[in-house]
């Protein structure tokens, strides 16, 4: 009986967690809802796909508006992420948390965020970063005792070569 309770929770958190824009699969080792305020809790070891984007994380919190569509996903505890941007830009890295605003298509990065750009080879590091996925943009902050760092690679021309 309650292998068929958890198998009737999974199908509605899946038709929940699906819409128009794609699949949602998570994983966790716990799982906890509240209808009354919208709310699904996924805690421990907690996975998140979504289409070829990834998250992983300690906890995450899944805000549902009133037609049960995603209105914010919070990544909480050393989120590390693999995000994929309209203009084919790829990001890796990782976050003490991390927001998604699924109809803005932004993500807010807080503490120690690491965010690298294999494609191009940089790297850049903060206290707030925020990303536009449609437009592949990022505005990074950093704070008082941490300021922003940036690390990119560089090919310099031989100046005797030149002459």
């Amino acid at each position: 009986m309650r292998v068929f309770k958890y198998v009737i929770l999974m199908a509605v958190l899946s038709a929940i967690l699906y819409g128009a824009s794609g699949e949602v699969q998570i994983t966790a080792d716990k799982f906890e809802a509240d209808e009354k305020s919208q709310k699904s809790v996924f805690i421990g070891h907690v996975s998140m796909k979504k289409g070829n984007d990834e998250l992983n994380a300690t906890k995450i919190i899944v805000l549902f508006d009133s037609n049960r569509k995603p209105l914010r996903y919070e990544a909480i505890g050393n989120a590390s992420f693999v995000l994929h941007m309209r203009n084919g830009q790829i990001y890796i890295g990782s976050a003490n948390r991390l927001i998604y605003l699924p109809a803005e298509e932004i993500y807010q990065l807080f503490g120690h965020v690491v965010l690298k750009e294999p494609l191009l080879d940089r790297t850049v590091m903060g206290e707030k970063v925020v990303v536009e996925r449609k437009s592949g943009k990022a505005r990074v902050e950093g704070s008082g005792d941490r300021p922003v760092k940036f690390i990119f690679k560089i090919e310099e021309r031989n100046a005797s070569k030149n002459r």
